[in-house]
């Protein structure tokens, strides 16, 4: 014959018996009201198409880079094959140059004798 022990009884409201205190309520976590509030799937596909827009405006930035890049490259290789044009041409024109002085130099030689 074992008898039950009482159990101490909770109080049901949280007051503290002092007037000047608030009752103490239970902390409303949820702020946002119920219209706004969206499901985890909605914030999911959300979500999602955030990534998709970020990820194709990220990629449309890197091709106009490599597209800058690529044009740059090409224009360095044209200026590149008009500075080697120009060099050669300076080079023959030298020579040419040269030439014809040892020819006049000939020819001269060749009326006195």
């Amino acid at each position: 014959m074992t008898a039950k022990k009482p159990e101490p009884q909770v109080p049901v409201s949280r007051v503290s018996g002092k007037d000047w205190k608030m009752a103490k309520t239970a902390t409303r976590r949820a702020q946002m009201p119920t219209a706004l509030k969206q499901t985890y799937e909605a914030r999911m596909a959300k979500t999602k198409q955030h990534n998709i827009a970020r990820d194709l405006a990220k990629s449309m930035k890197q091709e106009k880079i490599d597209d800058k890049r690529r044009r740059r490259e090409i224009t360095e290789e044209r200026k590149k094959i008009q500075e080697e044009k120009e060099r050669i041409a300076n080079l023959a024109a030298k020579m040419s140059a040269n030439k014809l002085k040892r020819l006049k130099k000939k020819a001269g030689n060749l009326k006195g004798r």
